[in-house]
């Protein structure tokens, strides 16, 4: 069974093919030949004599219609040693049937599985040792960086997952939801419905209050069916602790993460808050405000 975390690399892919490119070319210097366009092809790399093959995702990189490249993309979220059996044939049936070469990348969000990953398959052919391309924790760049147009959109979303362990996460998901705010709104809202599905309760928080912002105008699904289901159990006023607490402690990382100066009193007054109005309303001052005084002041 797929998890969220494992699919949503995998609906960027969808959403815009030329991604997969990016992740070859830009992230991992992967030398590609001329090519024109990027378009979906068919993940399923079946034999019916043998097994079903079916890959993650797989585009494909065409020139006058004449395919060029194709780039298998794989999520993996743990160990799985028929991955080792898999890949190369993924890799060489693809191959086969777009008569072009063929690159297989595999997206990892843990550190450990990424070593593993990126380790030589022996696949017994003499001078055939298959080598993955992997991105993980210690090869993702963390971009913080807005560009305004959007361009980076998938890259940032992409990043939320792969470092969703890591202490910067909250300046990361700030500046997801920042880059989103360039797209049109229905993609916007789908690319953070993808972070928000794996995100801890913290940078969640963060994100929940981000995506509601009067500059980031548009509304995830998600948040709000989870605002609807809130308010049916009492929580949106205020009545869950747990929300007061979780609040609390999502603003105090978003004035960690961006390396404001915070006092003694001002911890103990954001602590001691127990008006989740008031909370949520700081946490949305806390994004852009240039002081820890301008955000609960």
């Amino acid at each position: 069974m797929t998890t969220n975390a494992h699919d949503s690399p995998l609906k960027l892919l969808r959403e815009r093919p030329q991604f997969a490119v990016e992740i070859a070319e830009e992230l991992l210097g992967l030398h590609l030949p001329d090519f024109d366009e990027a378009v979906p092809y068919s993940e399923s790399a079946t034999d019916p004599e043998v097994r079903d093959l079916n890959c993650d995702n797989v585009v494909l990189c065409r020139e006058g219609g004449e395919a060029r490249m194709g780039i298998v993309v794989e999520v993996q979220q743990g160990k799985d040693k028929r991955k080792q059996f898999s890949w190369p044939a993924y890799q060489v049936n693809i191959r086969h049937r777009i008569g072009a070469p063929v690159a297989l990348v595999v997206v990892c969000p843990s550190s450990s599985v990424a070593d593993w990953a990126a380790e030589p398959i022996d696949t017994g052919h003499p001078g055939f040792v298959f080598r993955p391309l992997v991105l993980g924790p210690d090869n993702y760049p963390k971009l913080t960086t807005v560009t305004g147009t959007g361009e980076l959109a998938e890259q940032m979303v992409l990043g939320t997952i792969v470092h969703g362990g890591s202490a910067d996460i909250a300046r990361l998901v700030s500046a997801a939801s920042e880059e989103l705010a360039a797209l049109p709104v229905d993609v916007a809202a789908r690319y953070a419905d993808y972070m928000l599905s794996h995100l801890e309760e913290g940078p969640r928080s963060i994100l929940e209050a981000l995506v509601q912002k009067e500059t980031y105008p548009y509304e995830s699904k998600l948040l709000a069916d989870r605002e609807a289901r809130g308010e049916a159990r009492g929580e949106a006023r205020g009545e869950a602790k747990g929300e007061v607490k979780n609040a609390a402690e999502s603003l105090l990382l978003v004035i960690e993460a961006r390396g404001l100066h915070m006092s003694t009193g001002q911890r103990r007054r954001i602590e001691d808050c127990k008006d989740l109005a008031l909370l949520k309303a700081w946490l949305k001052r806390a994004v852009n405000a240039p002081s820890v005084n301008d955000i609960i002041d």
